[in-house]
């Protein structure tokens, strides 16, 4: 079964016919060993063409260098021509080469035509050293009879793995030289025209030992190659641990030389196997209705009428009632006299691939599709010029962050799953469309809807799905009541691509959140016009601070029941150079998202501190501080510095947050505040009534004051909600005086709610009513009227620069969906 080893190679010496007949065909064992050796030797000599154009045009030069140029004009230019047509030709074949090589049957006569080219690169370098030999100085004659002899050689040897190339490129320089030098007057070279014949057939015979010796050498190769094949096959024969086996077919295609372990395999004995066909055998061991399984023993049959080498052909297989995987490897026989080959049972390397492919297109929490399998399908359902209708939705769970946090991300986990189940069963109804959900990470879902709905359709189907994920999920000893923010975009209205259709969906999701969490919202095309304009605003923010167009503003805090002035909050303004007055509301969450806001807020603490030292008597600044900076910053070094540079009394300055940034860590809040105000620094609490209003921990909190929100200040004059906005801000004025705190209320805009307010015994009112937010300037001149004459006097002059006041500054908002609406973003 071995095949035998090739002829030995003879001694380099070998006679000057044998030499000669290798300038015109390649030895070898047959026809296909030729076509290889023949390919070999064209692609070494093809490798080398650009090196020998790059030769040749230094060359050029310097012969050009050394004189030639002042050779006949037209014989000169004739010859460099002629030189770049044929060394562009070479270069251009060398290209062609690389992208798409011959066929080995093509060679023989490529081979002649480089042959020819080479031939008149010769004539044509022989010429222009003739040209330059007619006007050579003297001191340059050597070195230049020198430096062709070596170019001569140097080629010679490059194209000598071709012997026709090499030769012809050897008699064309050295017949032409020799021709040169006999008629033309170059006296001082007659002395190489006895020696050019002899020197040129030197050089021939050089090549073709030369080209002898390489092929020698790819002979031994491909010998190697073949006996590494044949020992690699024998080789698995002997392992008798391993599951490998060999097979043989003859010409025909029937089994001969058995192994024993195929025929353990088959549990039949190897001389009942020997001499049946192959294909009918595997036939008859195909599971029964599987159409996957017959197409690949199909593909076996038609890469077995061919000749190229059969490498991990696979095959499904039922053996003794259990399915196996086999893969089959083999070659071609010598004389196409049958194949010989390994054979593998793979079925252990099949399953472990199968559980590969489940775990990298599934979730492991929810078991849902994960974002690369859906990716993929949404890819493969938008792909080609007739895109089916989709509708994606992208869906975030509102209360995440806070099951994570506060009962671990086992609940977690326990949580998506729960999530993950009900999205399945609320879209049972349509799994035959072909509807796909996904988990994509996080607390991030998709899904990938067949066709593309109605507005009217996808609000209900939202609702559905809401409405489903609304009953509490119990999580050991917690009940969680779980909210969803959905965004939709339908393809292809909103996008003909995956990544434009995902982007469009997040978009509308960031919209879904921005307008109050909890609803669905499908995409338009002014989001995207809104996202873009966030970037642009960002961008702007960044360098706003450095820029100086962060200002502070102030607006005043009035003692009710004796009407004077006790401090002034301090309010964030940007005055964007194109933009004008920025609202807090819109360029604060972009501070909070970017990680801006704790640069902003001590610049703010700095500023606010600096400005009220410059106030007489006792007036108190108050400085927001919003949950990200409270959270990410070093608040009370923040405020130490701030108090230390400005000069400022610690009980003149006022510390609001809001309830969200103190349930981010209560414990660590309670004991910063309690450092603060030991220190003499004031905390109030911000929009109470707002958030969580948690009773257990605003009993702990060391507070000085609560701030009744502007939302239940504008509803004490109004005649139908005014009764129940007095009921709450009274029961919120009870609570502050029950703990020993005083309220301030905010957004007081007329005599009615000022009126309710002091009757309630509320302690400090700012509003409209009193002032708007002033700068640096009109400050101290309220500051200084009021102290000279009076709040109602400091009051109306303020109210007379007014005309008209900005109705509404500072709670003017944009769109909802214009805005990155994070918890807790005022700041002003």
């Amino acid at each position: 079964m071995v095949e035998p080893s090739p002829p030995s190679i003879r001694p380099p010496l070998a006679g000057l016919g044998e030499l000669l007949a290798i300038a015109w065909h390649v030895p070898g064992e047959d026809a296909d060993a030729r076509e290889r050796l023949r390919a070999d030797q064209w692609r070494a000599v093809v490798r080398q063409l650009p090196a020998a154009a790059v030769a040749t045009a230094i060359a050029a030069v310097l012969l050009l260098a050394a004189g030639g140029w002042r050779a006949d004009p037209a014989w000169l230019a004739a010859t460099l021509l002629g030189l770049i047509a044929l060394n562009g030709s070479t270069c251009l074949l060398w290209r062609r080469e690389r992208r798409r090589p011959r066929a080995p049957r093509r060679l023989a006569r490529a081979s002649l035509l480089l042959a020819l080219a080479l031939l008149a690169c010769g004539v044509l370098d022989a010429a222009l050293v003739l040209l330059a030999a007619l006007h050579v100085p003297p001191h340059l004659q050597p070195p230049l009879v020198a430096g062709m002899a070596g170019a001569i050689t140097c080629a010679a040897w490059m194209f000598a793995l071709l012997p026709v190339a090499a030769i012809a490129w050897v008699l064309g320089v050295c017949t032409t030289l020799a021709l040169g030098i006999a008629w033309l007057p170059v006296t001082w070279m007659d002395g190489l025209l006895p020696l050019l014949p002899a020197y040129g057939a030197l050089l021939c015979l050089t090549a073709l030992f030369n080209a002898r010796l390489f092929l020698q050498g790819r002979l031994a190769h491909h010998a190697a190659a073949r006996d590494r094949m044949t020992v690699s096959l024998l080789l698995h024969d002997f392992e008798h641990q391993a599951s490998d086996w060999l097979w043989e077919i003859d010409r025909g295609g029937r089994l001969r030389h058995v192994s024993q372990r195929l025929a353990d395999h088959l549990g039949q004995p190897a001389e009942a196997l020997a001499g049946q066909p192959l294909l009918g055998l595997l036939a008859r061991l195909l599971p029964e209705h599987d159409e996957d399984a017959r197409e690949r023993l199909g593909r076996l049959g038609s890469a077995l009428m061919g000749s190229a080498p059969l490498r991990d052909h696979d095959l499904r297989l039922r053996l003794h009632g259990t399915d196996v995987w086999w893969s089959l490897s083999a070659r071609r026989l010598a004389g196409r006299a049958g194949w010989r080959g390994v054979g593998s049972d793979v079925t252990v390397v099949r399953d472990r691939e199968r559980e590969l492919q489940r775990i990298s297109n599934q979730d492991t929490v929810t078991g849902l599709a994960n974002r690369h399998q859906f990716h993929r399908q949404l890819a493969a359902h938008l792909q080609g010029d007739a895109a089916s209708p989709c509708t994606v939705l992208l869906l975030d769970l509102d209360c995440f962050k806070q099951v994570n946090d506060s009962l671990g991300h086992a609940a977690g986990d326990q949580l998506l799953a729960a999530v993950g189940e009900r999205l399945r069963d609320s879209l049972a109804a349509r799994r035959g469309n072909g509807d796909l959900v996904a988990r994509l990470g996080a607390d991030e879902f998709a899904l990938l809807l067949r066709g593309e709905l109605s507005p009217e359709a996808l609000q209900r189907l939202g609702k559905q799905l809401r409405t489903a994920l609304r009953v509490p999920v119990t999580l050991g000893n917690h009940e969680v009541d779980v909210r969803a923010s959905i965004g939709a975009a339908l393809a292809p209205r909103h996008a003909q691509a995956p990544d434009p259709l995902l982007r469009a969906a997040d978009l509308a999701l960031f919209a879904a959140k921005a307008a109050g969490r909890d609803r669905l919202v499908l995409y338009e095309p002014t989001l995207q016009h809104e996202a873009q304009d966030r970037v642009a605003l960002l961008a702007d923010l960044r360098l706003a601070l450095d820029a100086g167009q962060l200002e502070m503003h102030y607006q005043p805090q009035i003692d009710l029941a004796r009407g004077r002035v006790l401090g002034f909050e301090a309010l964030m303004r940007w005055r964007h150079p194109t933009r004008g007055l920025v609202p807090p509301a819109v360029f604060i969450p972009l501070a909070e998202h970017s990680g801006l806001i704790v640069a902003m807020g001590a610049w703010a603490l700095q500023t606010a501190c600096r400005d009220a030292a410059r106030w007489p008597g006792t007036l108190r600044v108050a400085v927001n501080v919003s949950a990200l900076q409270f959270e990410r910053s070093p608040m009370e070094q923040h405020v130490l510095e701030a108090l230390q540079h400005s000069g400022l009394a610690a009980d003149r300055l006022e510390i609001e947050l809001t309830e969200s940034a103190l349930l981010q860590d209560s414990q660590h809040a309670i004991d910063l505040l309690a450092r603060l105000r030991t220190v003499g620094v004031h905390i109030a609490l911000d929009d109470f009534g707002t958030g969580f209003s948690s009773l257990a921990y605003l009993r702990r909190l060391p507070l000085d004051q609560l701030k009744i929100d502007r939302a239940f200040i504008a509803d004490l004059d109004h005649p139908r909600a005014g009764p129940t906005a007095r009921a709450i801000v009274s029961a919120v004025h009870d609570l502050a005086r029950a703990l020993g705190l005083r309220t301030v209320a905010e957004g007081i805009e007329t005599e009615a709610q000022q009126q309710v307010l002091t009757e309630l015994g509320c302690d400090v009112g700012q509003g409209f009513l009193y002032a708007h937010a002033l700068t640096r300037e009109a400050t101290q001149a309220f500051v200084e009227l009021a102290h000279r004459d009076g709040l109602a006097a400091a009051r109306g002059a303020h109210l007379d620069s007014v005309h008209p006041p900005p109705t509404g500054w500072p709670s003017t908002r944009l769109h909802p969906r214009s805005l990155l609406q994070l918890p807790d973003t005022r700041f002003g």
